[in-house]
């Protein structure tokens, strides 16, 4: 379970990163929206965002090499194990491959804590969207420590 807090927090720590890139109106219609999104779900605490702007197999991989799927997210967000104070997204980009799929990544600072432990933590990240019936939705966030 201490794993798992980690990885939400890892996760929580990147969501800044999107924040920079100015949101689309409807974020199923670019990837980079989606991704802000996803992010902004999870400052919010609210599941339910995130299970919408996320494929059903969605997962995270934290800088450690931790896994968790978006159950095990939504259960630390809801549960109270994960607060983020801050966030702030620098260097984000966008990548498309073909019409439906793309690679969104950027760096971010996040602040916060995980059980009552604070951290304060620089990450690099990297999420890909995939282009669904509905729109753009997010596979995959993995994290890397960044200085």
């Amino acid at each position: 379970m201490k794993k798992l807090l980690v990885l939400a927090v890892t996760v929580l720590l990147s969501a800044p990163l999107f924040a920079q890139t100015a949101p689309a109106t409807d974020p199923t219609q670019d990837p980079s929206a989606a991704t802000t999104a996803l992010f902004k779900a999870m400052l919010d605490e609210d599941s339910g965002k995130m299970n919408a702007i996320t494929t059903d197999d969605f997962s995270i991989v934290s800088f450690d090499g931790q896994t968790a799927d978006r159950d095990l997210i939504g259960q630390a967000l809801g549960g109270g194990f994960l607060v983020v104070d801050a966030a702030t997204p620098t260097g984000t980009k966008a990548r498309m491959y073909n019409n439906d799929a793309a690679v969104v990544s950027g760096t971010s600072k996040f602040k916060g804590s995980l059980q009552g432990a604070a951290f304060d933590t620089d990450v690099a990240f990297t999420a890909l969207c995939v282009k669904q019936a509905a729109g753009w939705k997010v596979v995959s966030l993995q994290f890397s420590p960044s200085k």
